[in-house]
């Protein structure tokens, strides 16, 4: 019975991180389908998309603080039920009010689901096995944003977009009321949290005690470059460059964002356990940024690389970024247990923030590179430069901090 627990601990994050990553996911597939029912411009569209991704940012220390007051028992599936609340709205919009509406409940609604597998599993498992545990949920988890891609377009093909978004919503208000019901704070051996009281003065207390440990704005900074290279490659330009550069068509081009996204899943279990192995965490990130960075690198200096070569360099950056899983056990290991919550929102604020600048600065270097005259090839090879060396910068400045063996 105890195994049990311990393992519907991991299903149950695993679940709610699925439903986030189809969400995250489903923009590419909902994009053209949404631009022709609701009759959206290009620049309502993709701020529409980007509304969830805002308001998951804005509610990260809102909720931060939630999880260190009440725990992520009552947040987690209140909070998850305000997602599912955001699906059935969006799936029945039709004015584009409700769109925002339904879109920015969304970003509300998962804003805490990484902060509260972080709380849960500092307090059901040791702390050398949480990079490993996470890994498990991510690579669990990454089926939701697998099936947001081909089986999501497949589905809208034949039922539509709204009544798949409307069984996605009650499925996830399902998940919500059984998390409601069966997760605990910590296992029934450990005495009950205390969880503090969070009164404005508390609060602040709190993140400046955070931000006085000298190692922390290190953790930041390589927090920034968690998430934006894959999202910036799978996520928006890595479809246009196979395309514009190798000749892809579409499905082509889909066929290896989706491998991307299946790497990611196996990242999680390749990365989950290394720090536990190595005995240290400090190197495990630095060496995934290292080979991040190398990779992508490759793809920006080596010109004329036929596209199976890109394709596997690709794969190996994608790989490699899931360091971002022992950055996680590196930050929880830095915090009391009444701060996780506060400083995996910080990262994760970090993580988020991150992606619009590098997807922005991916852009401006296509720009920038055809105003000079560059080929089109040549263009990408700048984007793809300055992923490799914020990637690099980032690493340098983390190198800094102190190491926190498991």
């Amino acid at each position: 019975m105890n195994r049990l627990r311990y393992a519907w601990v991991v299903v149950f994050c695993a679940l709610v991180f699925a439903i986030g990553q189809f969400h995250r996911a489903a923009g590419g597939i909902l994009s053209p389908v949404l631009a022709e029912d609701l009759s959206l411009s290009a620049s309502a569209l993709g701020s529409v998309i980007g509304a969830m991704f805002i308001a998951t940012m804005v509610m990260q220390i809102p909720a931060g603080v939630a999880l260190d007051r009440f725990g992520p028992r009552r947040v987690l599936p209140l909070m998850l039920g305000i997602a599912g609340i955001g699906s059935l709205v969006f799936s029945r919009a039709v004015e584009l009010e409700w769109v925002y509406a339904g879109r920015i409940l969304l970003g509300i609604g998962f804003a805490s689901s990484s902060a509260a597998a972080h709380i849960l599993f500092s307090r059901w498992f040791s702390q050398d096995r949480f990079a490993q545990v996470s890994g498990i949920m991510v690579a669990i988890g990454g089926i939701g944003g697998l099936t947001g891609t081909y089986p999501l377009a497949t589905i809208v093909d034949v039922v539509g977009w709204r009544p798949a978004l409307m069984a996605v919503g009650m499925f996830t208000l399902a998940i919500a009321i059984l998390g409601s019901i069966t997760i605990r704070n910590a296992p029934p051996h450990v005495p009950r949290p205390v969880f503090q009281p969070t009164g404005w003065r508390s609060m602040l207390n709190g993140f400046r005690e955070i931000f006085g440990n000298r190692n922390f704005p290190r953790l930041l900074a390589m927090g920034t470059v968690a998430f934006a290279p894959i999202t910036t490659v799978a996520g928006l330009w890595g479809g246009p460059y196979f395309q514009e550069v190798h000749g892809y068509d579409t499905q082509e081009a889909g066929s290896v964002l989706f491998a991307l996204f299946l790497m990611t899943m196996i990242g999680g279990l390749v990365f989950g356990p290394l720090d536990r192995l190595l005995g240290t965490r400090k190197k495990v990130v630095l060496g995934g940024a290292v080979g991040s960075a190398v990779c992508v690198g490759a793809v920006a200096v080596i010109g004329g690389l036929p596209p199976v070569a890109v394709i596997v360099l690709l794969l190996g950056m994608t790989l490699c970024q899931n360091f971002y899983l022992t950055l996680n056990a590196h930050n929880r290991a830095l915090v009391g247990d009444h701060l996780v919550g506060r400083a995996s929102t910080l990262i994760t604020v970090a993580a988020v923030g991150g992606i619009p600048v590098m997807q922005g600065g991916f852009g401006i270097a296509l720009d920038w590179g055809q105003a000079m005259g560059l080929t089109v090839e040549q263009s990408y090879r700048l984007g793809f430069g300055f992923i490799a060396a914020s990637v690099f910068v980032a690493g340098l400045v983390y190198a800094g901090s102190e190491d926190r063996k498991p």
